[in-house]
């Protein structure tokens, strides 16, 4: 049975690196929501294995290399993947996370994906980068100062930077309810602007950047309150008030 390329939705770090620029995020995780297709492991891995059998002429040769079961930051049942590239001798692992019932604002798109090691690019569908963003922003504002995610920091500002990546206002606002429905969280202006006071004068997150920012070597010269200030600004300037 030939998959259909609508059943796998490209979102997270993959779809970040490719909207913000491919040299400047690298990943080796890719992020997917699974569209019209069972989410249980045979059906899955079968999708997978057709996936990877299909001949090209890269001499890369990939190969399932583990199954798991996860639970999401809000409690989503998906499939973990990894898988195996092996050309000539060198070894790399990928990971495929697959999660269901994604909501996506307005609905999966169609998106120019720009390959890494060809000059060309293929069409895939993926989450809207208002979607993208929406989910980041919520995550951001429901962890607090408890949050150990600085790369949604990270992603956060490249993708608002100087308009970097055009996202719908209307749209941005829309996302954002439908994703703090589906993760059953609600804030209104108030505890936003808490919040975002919380996190610029958090003594422990300018810390945590800077192992972030060791660790991750696109993030450059990035300060934390460059980042924190572009960022809670734009949260602030751009979610409903209410």
């Amino acid at each position: 049975m030939k998959i259909p390329k609508s059943y796998f939705i490209l979102k997270g770090g993959m779809l970040v690196a490719s909207l913000i620029g491919i040299d400047t995020r690298a990943t080796m995780d890719i992020d997917t929501t699974v569209s019209s297709l069972p989410l249980n492991e045979d059906d899955t891995l079968r999708s997978v294995k057709e996936i990877i059998d299909i001949p090209i002429e890269d001499g890369i040769h990939f190969e399932i290399a583990k199954v798991t079961r996860i639970m999401t930051d809000f409690e989503y049942l998906g499939i973990r993947i990894v898988l195996e590239a092996r050309l000539d001798r060198l070894k790399q692992r990928v990971k495929i996370d697959l999660s269901t019932d994604d909501v996506i604002t307005p609905s999966a798109i169609r998106y120019n994906y720009r390959l890494m090691f060809e000059d060309r690019n293929i069409e895939l569908m993926s989450y809207t980068p208002e979607t993208l963003l929406a989910e980041k922003i919520q995550t951001i504002l429901a962890r607090g100062i408890t949050t150990t995610r600085l790369r949604d920091f990270y992603d956060v500002y490249e993708i608002v930077h100087e308009n970097k990546v055009a996202i719908d206002k209307a749209v941005l606002v829309e996302a954002f309810s439908a994703t703090c429905i589906k993760r059953k969280t609600t804030f209104n202006s108030a505890q936003i602007e808490n919040i975002i006071k919380s996190i610029s004068e958090d003594k422990g997150l300018p810390n945590l950047w800077e192992l972030y920012q060791k660790d991750n070597f696109y993030v450059g010269d990035m300060t934390w309150q460059m980042v924190c200030e572009g960022v809670c600004k734009y949260i602030l300037e751009n979610l409903p008030k209410a």
